[in-house]
């Protein structure tokens, strides 16, 4: 039988941007198996939830388009769904859509356009060695880098992302 996945877009701003990747993974978890959902689970010794994330988003950079992927065994109301799991998400975090898909993603599919303030911590030049800038204003640069191989460390060099904004697209699906 053909698992139903379906793919989440949730946004992650204000206080939830201080919570870390792996923390914020197992939240969600917790949340799904609360929800008391026809979730599918690996199989074997230790059953795992059969749910993908997106690559990582340092503290404290706001997630505009932020995505994970969780499997069903049986189809679930997409409506409902969001309005139980609003409830149930911190402060800050919010699911925007959610749609059924068949492809899982893969990391190499996966763009995202950098909001990026202009401050003396950041260097454009940098900025552009790794992705291409797509709009440059006053204050700040918009750039597009491809997730695969993508490190926040060789961009930011010296770790301060505050102010940054992330919105994920998968290739061919512009959201």
């Amino acid at each position: 039988m053909e698992p139903y996945r379906l793919r989440v877009f949730y946004k992650k701003e204000g206080i939830s941007r201080f919570i870390s990747h792996l923390s914020f993974c197992k939240l969600i978890e917790r949340i799904l198996r609360r929800l008391d959902l026809p979730l599918k689970f690996s199989q074997g010794f230790t059953p795992h939830l059969k749910i993908s994330f997106c690559p990582p988003l340092p503290i404290p950079i706001v997630g505009e388009n932020e995505f994970f992927e969780v499997e069903f065994y049986e189809k679930i109301d997409i409506e409902k769904f969001i309005e139980r799991i609003n409830l149930l998400l911190p402060e800050g975090t919010i699911v925007k859509k959610c749609y059924w898909t068949q492809n899982k993603f893969s990391l190499s599919s996966i763009y995202a356009i950098y909001t990026i303030p202009l401050k003396d911590n950041i260097v454009k030049e940098k900025s552009k060695e790794f992705g291409k800038i797509i709009e440059e204003k006053g204050n700040f640069i918009k750039v597009i880098f491809k997730m695969e191989n993508f490190s926040h460390k060789r961009i930011f060099l010296n770790g301060i992302f505050d102010g940054i904004k992330r919105e994920l697209f998968i290739e061919d699906e512009k959201i």
